[in-house]
């Protein structure tokens, strides 16, 4: 990892979490085979590797901690908002809660799951046993939750379209203090069907963001590679060339810096960092959306923004190269900007971007391989077994059976012992 072998967390730092089990202690002794095998899961997924506990407790529990502890006592709720892509388990929310829980905060949360019943759907789609309904109940029991706590059976891209209920449903909330992007996929995916992509869905909740008057978290886990990027891909490499043009602002120093380029031969050099899927590639993917979301706040004359590069994990998912990027940014929206009413001249707009785009390019050098992380630091990887160990036990998981299932990993197999 780096030379402490600590997990660093760029702008953010935090104390280790404290993770406590949402459903406590439970001895049950059942008869029925369909309920004993309901009470001993072996649906594993992708976030049920170790890995995904780390970007749940260094990236996401970590940073939402400091974020409530940052908030003057003029904003602080004792409700942190966040919109979220859960998945069947809701380990997400669940690891949040135990952050907030102490602090006396409730997680007040809106998402989409596309793989939830329909509500509306009727009889024929019984959900009462389902696995996302268990934990919601015991976060509700535990007080952990607000009642108007919801996720929608509707998929994230939906929102893009400002017809569908989806969009509609979002824009009765106000801003969220927390937007959790979890993609499984790249940003340019669009499902089948759908006109709309992941990105699109992106841009949509940046403009609902756009009321925002105090400081968000946007996190986005998503994966890349260089024939996926697509038109956001697109979008990055404008963005960072737009930049390049602004003469003393620093930017091109430390993009050249970031990915150990020459500075007199950037531009030519950029377009290869684009095409070979290596650590470069990472990093200027990095620097692309986060200059990328400067460029959209700061194209608000009235409502700009500052953004931030909080942290940036790397790992692997389908092949020997790292292909999901785990990012957070901190937004904080600057005052607003009245303009009075002038004749003659024109109006003299302060250039924050590419400066504000130059602490990102020095951020995204201090990217971290957590297969590396996982491999080499033993505090590291105890804690995020530790920590697995605790969610899928009370998501009612057959512990023995994940083992088996780690320990025969594709990409990072892993032997656990417990």
């Amino acid at each position: 990892m780096n030379e402490t072998n600590a997990m660093p967390e760029a702008a953010y730092e935090s104390e280790e979490e404290n993770f406590e089990d949402v459903y406590g202690e439970e001895d049950e002794t059942v008869d029925d085979q369909a309920t004993l095998n309901r009470f001993h899961r072996r649906d594993y997924s992708p976030w049920h590797h170790p890995v995904k506990q780390i970007v749940r407790s260094h990236q996401w529990a970590a940073l939402t901690e400091r974020f409530i502890q940052a908030r003057p006592q003029a904003n602080a709720s004792d409700v942190l908002t966040y919109f979220t892509l859960p998945g069947a388990d809701l380990f997400d929310v669940q690891t949040l809660s135990n952050i907030c829980e102490p602090l006396g905060v409730k997680i007040k949360y809106f998402g989409f799951n596309s793989a939830f019943p329909d509500e509306e759907a009727g009889e024929g789609n019984d959900s009462s046993d389902a696995p996302w309904v268990t934990a919601e109940s015991a976060l509700r029991q535990a007080g952990r939750i607000t009642s108007d706590a919801v996720v929608l059976s509707d998929r994230l891209e939906d929102i893009a379209n400002t017809t569908s209920q989806a969009s509609l449903e979002l824009g009765k909330r106000p801003p969220f203090d927390i937007i959790n992007i979890d993609a499984c996929d790249h940003l340019a995916y669009n499902p089948k069907g759908r006109p709309q992509s992941i990105f699109d869905a992106l841009q949509h909740l940046l403009g609902h963001q756009l009321r925002a008057t105090s400081p968000w978290l946007l996190f986005i886990t998503t994966r890349v590679q260089p024939d996926l990027i697509g038109d956001p891909g697109s979008r990055f490499q404008q963005a960072i060339n737009e930049n390049l043009s602004v003469t003393n602002s620093g930017f091109g120093a430390a993009l050249a810096d970031c990915l150990s380029l020459d500075e007199e031969r950037l531009r030519e050099e950029l377009s290869s960092c684009w095409d070979i899927h290596d650590e470069r590639f990472l990093k200027l993917y990095t620097i692309g959306l986060g200059k990328y979301l400067l460029q959209f706040f700061h194209g608000q004359p009235s409502l700009p923004a500052n953004v931030e590069l909080a942290s940036v994990y790397s790992y692997r998912v389908f092949g020997e190269q790292a292909d999901m990027l785990a990012l957070a940014f901190r937004v904080t929206p600057d005052p607003m900007r009245v303009f009075l009413p002038m004749t003659g001249g024109s109006f003299i707009i302060p250039d924050l971007e590419p400066r504000r785009a130059t602490r990102v390019a020095r951020q995204a050098v201090k990217i971290q391989d957590l297969d590396k992380a996982l491999a080499e630091d033993e505090d590291i990887r105890e804690a995020a077994i530790n920590g697995t160990v605790k969610l899928l036990e009370g998501a009612r998981f057959d512990i023995a059976g994940w083992c088996e299932w780690l320990a025969n990993h594709s990409q990072r197999p892993l032997v656990v012992s417990l």
